[in-house]
């Protein structure tokens, strides 16, 4: 197994368009942003590029975020008590390896968060909140065929009021969460007031470059991490978007990460308030583990 070079939102943002046209010259600002409960804002901001197809290696593509990454832009965060200016740093466990953050303000449920990115004549802007933080009940770790294992999370869902939920994951010490969720869900998908979520494997095999889908191999002694996050109905639509376009990118027909409804004004984006708890697990034994 290789490991995906984790691009995460940013690639979702990249308009790769299927044309013969030279690269036009970028003219939005991309914003991706997060702030989980209890956890501190951090910001990723760069250039918007369209390739005229797209690169045939992760390494290339890359590159060129990293051409395109705005190290020297100015990032404000209000919660509409304090503004804060966040602070750039190199980070190489990022892709664009440079983000923003402060540790002066703090995410909490409930409260309503803005970010405000400039760099020359681009601007960009986003609101979000934080809903009530997602727990899980129990993951379960399940042999089915030779060679694979099933991983199951459970989680009760709000019984009174429409909620939403993203399911992230990825391999304990490498780079952010996988390029794309591994589930988007609501309370409507319950069953008996319970969300049974497919957990997959945030490898890919050599060539694979999504990544998309994949099963956790018996015999793998790795450490994953596992984050559900109870998100807002704007996030909810921009993940739900990326995600069923990351699932369709090998049809054709289906446009690659085009029209996904984000929450930025001004650029392309996303920024996510986030209620949301983190699990490790690894694949050594089938097992359930108990959460409540």
């Amino acid at each position: 197994m290789k490991q995906l070079k984790n691009i995460a939102i940013l690639l979702c943002t990249l308009l790769i368009a299927c044309n013969t046209e030279p690269p036009q010259k970028p003219s939005q600002m991309v914003l991706e942003a997060w702030i989980d409960a209890e956890g501190y804002p951090v910001v990723l901001i760069h250039n918007s590029y369209i390739l005229a197809n797209a690169p045939d290696t992760v390494t290339a593509l890359e590159e060129i975020i990293e051409e395109q990454l705005i190290p020297f832009g100015k990032v404000v965060v209000s919660d509409g008590e304090n503004e804060v200016v966040l602070t750039g740093r190199l980070d190489t466990l990022y892709l664009p390896p440079y983000t923003y953050t402060t540790t002066d303000i703090e995410g909490e449920v409930g409260k309503i968060y803005t970010v405000t990115a400039t760099y020359e004549d681009l601007k960009a802007t986003a609101t979000t909140t934080i809903p009530p933080v997602a727990t899980l009940d129990s993951l379960a770790i399940i042999s089915t065929q030779i060679g694979k294992k099933d991983v199951h999370a459970y989680l009760t869902t709000d019984s009174i009021n429409e909620a939403y939920y993203v399911l992230f994951a990825r391999k304990k010490g490498t780079k952010q969460y996988q390029i794309c969720p591994f589930g988007v869900f609501t309370s409507r998908d319950s069953k008996d007031g319970k969300i049974d979520m497919m957990v997959y494997n945030p490898t890919a095999q050599d060539g694979d470059f999504a990544g998309v889908n994949n099963y956790f191999n018996d015999g793998d002694s790795a450490t994953y991490q596992l984050k559900v996050a109870r998100v807002d109905y704007a996030s909810y639509q921009f993940w739900k978007a990326y995600n069923e376009q990351a699932i369709t990118r090998g049809v054709l027909f289906v446009p690659m990460y085009s029209n996904i409804p984000g929450n930025v004004e001004g650029g392309i984006g996303n920024f996510t308030g986030m209620g949301s708890s983190v699990y490790r697990f690894d694949l050594l034994t089938d097992t359930v583990f108990h959460y409540k």
